[in-house]
């Protein structure tokens, strides 16, 4: 069994590293180095990858040590954004299609640099689509998984409680979880938000003619063959900023609401509980989020 070692107050930076994440940053910096060798002059679309990578390995890091605060005897569920691993999943697909399609621009502008002015509106929809999505897609099931549950071991429930006990999912005892009322408000801010950067895209994007609306991106090869540089539609400085800003704001309020105890399933749930497994559980609540450390003073 792996010790606890959550007592630290930091980790090093070799226990916040696994092969999972190894891995991603691997494939990551692999493709971002192909389009670096393209000799791109404006690295402003290289954020947009980069912001959905960044978003990747936090929820990433966050998921491979998570078993730091797990107790050996009372097993503590706790995803109070959701699951970490399935974000991390999700952001790192999402940053590698963006990767994949910048480089096949900046290829394109060097074999077939006469075609580029044709790729304005399909490069800008899609592109725009992919980042948005990507942040969006990671909230669209949250409320499946937001919740902190006690999963108990028979032989720590009281002798009532065991014969109470019929299946194996009565011993998983759910002390908060995502309220409805949060779950409609993430739901209709998250949807809102990612059709209406979409909707506000492709307006700007097949108007992209006009001066107003566009800004001369210059590729690796524009230029060659009297190419002209690829149109890309201002609301993409407004959507690099505002797709992340949206999700963090709404997973911070994700979060609050599930550390918001039930204390009423809590007090039930502990007088199953003999007296050091009840003290290791109030132990381990503190640890993982030190707010606990007020809500469980009364108990």
């Amino acid at each position: 069994m792996i010790e606890n070692n959550s007592d630290e107050n930091y980790l090093l930076l070799r226990e916040l590293l696994n092969e999972t994440l190894l891995r991603d940053i691997i494939i990551f910096i692999i493709l971002y180095l192909f389009i670096l060798t393209q000799s791109w002059v404006n690295l402003f679309l290289l954020l947009f990858p980069t912001i959905t990578f960044a978003y990747s390995v936090f929820f990433r890091i966050i998921n491979t040590n998570k078993w730091r605060t797990m107790s050996n005897s009372t097993q503590i569920i706790y995803n109070p954004i959701g699951l970490e691993k399935k974000h991390a999943n999700r952001l790192f697909f999402a940053a590698i299609l963006q990767l994949i399609l910048l480089f096949w621009i900046g290829a394109e502008s060097y074999y077939h640099p006469q075609l580029i002015q044709y790729y304005d509106v399909f490069f800008n929809v899609i592109f725009n689509f992919l980042y948005t999505f990507g942040f969006y897609w990671i909230l669209t099931d949250v409320w499946k998984y937001s919740k902190i549950v006690i999963r108990l071991k028979n032989n720590k429930l009281s002798t009532q409680a065991q014969n109470n006990t019929l299946l194996k999912s009565d011993l998983d005892k759910v002390i908060s979880h995502l309220k409805l009322k949060s779950f409609k408000i993430v739901s209709i801010v998250n949807l809102s938000t990612f059709i209406f950067l979409n909707i506000l895209n492709i307006s700007f994007t097949l108007f992209i003619d006009s001066t107003f609306s566009r800004l001369s991106y210059y590729l690796p090869g524009t230029g060659i063959e009297g190419s002209l540089p690829l149109n890309i539609s201002i609301i993409s400085f407004l959507i690099v900023i505002i797709a992340p800003l949206i999700a963090s704001f709404l997973l911070i309020f994700i979060y609050k609401d599930l550390n918001n105890i039930n204390h009423a399933n809590l007090e039930e749930l502990m007088k199953e509980l003999p007296e050091e497994d009840r003290k290791n559980m109030i132990e381990n609540l503190t640890k993982i989020n030190k707010k606990f450390n007020r809500d469980l003073a009364r108990e």
